[in-house]
């Protein structure tokens, strides 16, 4: 069904998530969450190390009362380092780390501490696994628990190679991918997750969230699996403070078009187009990733000694470029095998492309290790190539486990964005032919990989019962609490040259928002998260604690680059190689 290296590869378009450490999720401490009742109120537990943990009822279909089935929504918060009565406590911000489908959960285990540092200590980080993902139930699995069918799917994927590599393997992989489509429309039945999916249904979810977060100061007990809301005055009317990273950015989007008078805060980070993003189209995500690339040729050759992919004989960027080309061609047409015992690797320049692609999302942490990935594969050292390569590279699982666990990321993430999208099953395989060639003419980095977004939704025939549109346009911001209208600008953010999502997006979606502020965060990377700056740290708390505005287009410096260390002080979102195996933004 699936392209598990692209997988594991291009989802995490959140660099928070994007930059956390190689321990996978099941190196993450476990927690029994069947343990907590599902409660149509929130109600903790502590879980995890120092987090707490609820697993709150809403409703499966937002639009109609009379649909008996419920979605029960796993949450977590970091808690404040001051209780909730105490009159230092900011308030609690949501947080999504893009997707979509990515896992709110593992989100703030990974990050939550990070984003309390640079917030302040005063506020509670909350977060969650959206419906249809994670820990949250029902999940989203068009293979209804099949692990081997999965696997089995993912490495025919790889045997056919990429999409550019053939017109037989593309042939072939656009009739995998209406076949997919079709197995998961199979797969439905009653109360089935998948028509209940869309980014509508989920900022529905949070508006719930929100009111039961809010709900102890009111003594409301309001009841959101019976649909009942107390009536409060515009003063009392609950406000969300939200941070939303990349498709978070959507999420937060679509939030403040369908409840802008429910806005507190709203800070936004690696921005999609989202008028793009409901067309389907993807055709706004790759105009800088080409640019990103060059940046890290451009880059090394700036070093003497840090950069290990540097000749003392180049005399431009260029030559360290076309020095890689020429090893991607070769390999191509002459792909290197290893043979070790019984296990072979065969290596082509798809191979080595592939590898390129965690870099372009987080130059700091990755740009030394990409150099010496390359530095040692064309001296015949294709150690951490192969390491890279095992980490992407679809595997057989165990399929007796004791508890085999669920796999829900990717089938959600394709049920969301295809179902906040136009219908794309009417197109035939010379459209997206075509498409293929208008997203390589954007980038010759990503455009081949970026096409199977939208391909994994060519046989997708489930089209959701709630889909929000736009127009994404809040009124003008009013702090003294009108109904209807945001208590505060949105604060955009982004980094001069993001591979997925555009400075040019954050301006465009700035426009529709009164007041709004574009904060640029200079160098390269997936979200102004990608590298520390205490100058986006200082707009970030400013806006949080007094909604103050930095004046809009305000460029602020990294802390450091990618060739130069990090001070330990300000390095909050920094760790050693991507480990994200899920989702596109």
């Amino acid at each position: 069904m699936g392209d598990s290296r692209l997988w594991q590869l291009l989802l995490p378009i959140t660099v928070i998530g994007l930059l956390a450490s190689l321990a996978s999720a099941a190196d993450v401490e476990d927690f029994d969450w069947e343990s907590i009742t599902p409660s149509s109120t929130l109600s903790y537990k502590p879980c995890y190390q120092d987090l707490q943990c609820a697993r709150l009822i809403v409703p499966l279909d937002w639009q109609n009362s009379s649909n008996p089935h419920n979605v029960v929504l796993a949450i977590a918060k970091l808690p404040a380092k001051v209780s909730d009565d105490n009159h230092m406590f900011g308030g609690t911000i949501f947080t999504n780390p893009g997707g979509p489908g990515g896992s709110g959960i593992d989100h703030l285990l990974r990050r939550g501490h990070d984003l309390q540092v640079i917030a302040g200590t005063q506020y509670e980080i909350l977060s969650w696994d959206p419906r249809g993902v994670g820990h949250t139930s029902p999940g989203a699995d068009c293979y209804r628990g099949d692990i081997m069918a999965r696997d089995v799917a993912d490495i025919q994927a790889e045997a056919i190679g990429p999409l550019d590599a053939s017109h037989d393997a593309f042939r072939r992989r656009w009739a995998g991918a209406k076949a997919a489509g079709q197995m998961c429309q199979a797969t439905m039945e009653e109360g089935s997750i998948l028509p209940y999916l869309s980014t509508a249904s989920v900022v529905r979810d949070m508006v719930a969230m929100l009111d039961q977060v809010h709900a102890p100061k009111f003594h409301a007990g309001m009841d959101v699996g019976a649909g009942t809301e107390k009536v409060l005055e515009p003063m009392d009317v609950p406000r969300i403070m939200y941070w939303g990273f990349s498709y978070g950015s959507i999420l937060g989007n679509t939030f403040a078009s369908m409840y802008p008078g429910r806005v507190g805060r709203m800070i936004l980070d690696g921005i999609a187009d989202a008028d793009d993003y409901v067309k389907g189209t993807w055709l706004t995500n790759l105009q800088d990733a080409d640019a990103v690339l060059e940046d890290f040729y451009r880059g090394c050759f700036s070093q003497d000694r840090s950069c290990s992919l540097k000749k003392s004989s180049d005399t431009k960027w260029e030559d360290i470029k076309n020095r890689v080309d020429g090893f991607i061609t070769q390999t191509t047409q002459n792909p290197i095998t290893i043979i070790d015992n019984h296990d072979i690797t065969v290596i082509t320049g798809a191979d080595i492309q592939l590898a390129f692609i965690p870099t372009l999302y987080a130059p700091l942490s990755l740009s030394r290790h990409l150099s010496d990935l390359l530095s040692d594969a064309l001296g015949g050292n294709y150690t951490l190539l192969r390491a890279d390569m095992a980490q992407t590279s679809p595997k057989l699982h165990d399929y007796c486990a004791s508890e085999p666990k669920p796999f829900t990321g990717r089938d959600a993430a394709h049920a969301i964005k295809c179902a906040d999208g136009e219908d794309e099953t009417n197109h035939g395989m010379a459209y997206f032919q075509s498409y293929l060639d208008e997203l390589k003419s954007q980038s010759q980095a990503l455009g081949q990989h970026w096409t199977k977004i939208r391909l994994a939704c060519s046989g997708w025939s489930t089209r959701p019962k709630w889909r929000f549109t736009g127009p994404f346009t809040t009124p003008e911001p009013d702090a003294s609490l009108v109904e209807g209208k945001p208590a505060a600008p949105i604060l955009f953010l982004s980094s001069r040259l993001d591979p997925v999502t555009p400075v040019r997006n954050a301006v465009n979606m700035a426009q529709g928002h009164p007041s709004a502020a574009v904060v640029i965060r200079e160098g390269a990377g997936h979200c102004a998260a990608s590298a520390p700056s205490t100058c986006i740290f200082r707009i970030i708390r400013e806006y949080l604690d007094k909604a103050v505005m930095p004046e809009n287009g305000t460029s602020c410096l990294p802390d450091c680059d990618p060739w130069t260390p990090c001070p330990l002080s300000i390095k909050l979102l920094d760790n050693s190689l991507l480990s994200r195996r899920h989702f596109f933004l």
